[in-house]
């Protein structure tokens, strides 16, 4: 509506803009703005008026779109751009973690409060709580490319710090002698999978899905070395999959030593083609085949130090550090993309040998 009264011995207009209903008071909502010289300058502000409040409170006036409705749309997108195990992985997290607190909310209602206090309760339960937040995050990204919300709350959170790797996670791993010791009673069960399979893990430093995705066409026995091209993983369904490994890094050529070429001789004659560790139809092994190969050893050996598959990988990496190696030469055997994963491993096993130190002084003055 334009109007116009007097100001001073001059007319000047105005604009009153209706935008509708007040759902929570049930009053009109209006702008009222005067000043205008002209009937025509009132009438263009009143058109920027009503634009710029259409624009504005068309994502608040949207209180029926949940943010699982999001993303659900969002995850048909994510599927396509990532691994097929990392989209089972995070979409499993996403369903588990981040959707029972948001799922049945109106995105354009979810606060940075709201937001706040889950980042908190993430990081105060969840070591790889970083992880969450970005994913709870790209569903409000996903939200504003939709235009249902104009800023991503979770972006604006104020993020704990990070959690250093965790000093028991560090522990887990063998010294010289307890690796030595785990071997022989690895071989008290006479069995040459077994013996094989952890020999690969403690003595290359692959992946335990690296190793179980192993093909005697990856392995030159003449050369002495192997090559990691692919990786075992859990694919839709819980079907294990074949898929390139983690990384770029992760694709390499590895030099084996010798009692590991006569062990991987011995199996090749149990096991001649196709994968090195397979059913009898030849598809590979469970990806916890490993885990249930280590809870035999726990069962008979109960008292043994008990580390996990990963820890052999981090067993092999400090071994390979006390025996003199760079860290450039252990990133490129482990296929470590980020160097500072090598340098935490680094800086843990230097420090061990700073603490023995002392003891090496009194052992020698000996009094």
């Amino acid at each position: 509506m334009i109007g116009q009264y007097k100001k001073g011995n001059t007319t000047a207009y105005y604009f009153k803009a209706y935008h509708g209903i007040d759902p929570l008071t049930g009053k009109k909502i209006q702008t009222f703005r005067r000043g205008f010289k002209t009937e025509r300058e009132a009438r263009l502000a009143e058109a920027r008026c009503l634009t710029e409040y259409e624009k504005k409170t068309f994502r608040a006036r949207n209180v029926t779109t949940t943010y699982q409705q999001v993303y659900e749309i969002w995850k048909e997108h994510y599927k396509n751009s990532v691994k097929e195990s990392t989209y089972v992985s995070q979409t499993d997290i996403a369903e588990r973690l981040i959707l029972p607190i948001f799922g049945d909310k109106a995105i354009n209602k979810i606060t940075l409060t709201m937001c706040q206090t889950q980042v908190n309760n993430w990081a105060s339960q969840y070591k790889r709580f970083f992880n969450i937040i970005s994913l709870a995050s790209q569903v409000f990204e996903y939200a504003i490319s939709l235009e249902l919300i104009e800023s991503n709350p979770m972006k604006k959170t104020l993020k704990p710090k990070r959690q250093k790797k965790d000093k028991d996670e560090l522990e887990q791993f063998y010294t010289k002698e307890e690796l030595k010791e785990f071997f022989e009673l690895v071989e008290s069960f006479e069995d040459l999978e077994m013996l094989t399979f952890f020999r690969l893990l403690a003595f290359t430093g692959m992946r335990k899905n690296e190793v179980g995705a192993l093909r005697w066409s990856d392995i030159n026995l003449k050369q002495g070395q192997l090559k990691v091209n692919q990786t075992l993983a859990k694919g839709e369904g819980s079907k294990t999959i074949f898929q390139t490994p983690k990384t770029k890094k992760s694709q390499r050529t590895i030099p084996l030593d010798p009692k590991t070429v006569s062990i991987l001789k011995d199996w090749h004659n149990y096991s001649t083609q196709g994968l090195l560790f397979k059913t009898e139809n030849g598809s590979p092994k469970s990806i916890v085949h490993v885990n249930n190969m280590l809870n035999r050893v726990w069962r008979k050996y109960p008292e043994f130090k008990r580390i996990t598959p990963h820890g052999f990988r981090h067993t092999h990496c400090s071994l390979l550090f006390e025996a003199g190696a760079s860290i450039k030469e252990v990133q490129e055997r482990l296929g470590h993309e980020n160097i500072q994963t090598t340098m935490d491993i680094y800086a843990h096993v230097s420090q061990q040998a700073k603490n023995k130190v002392a003891d090496k002084f009194a052992s020698y003055i000996g009094f």
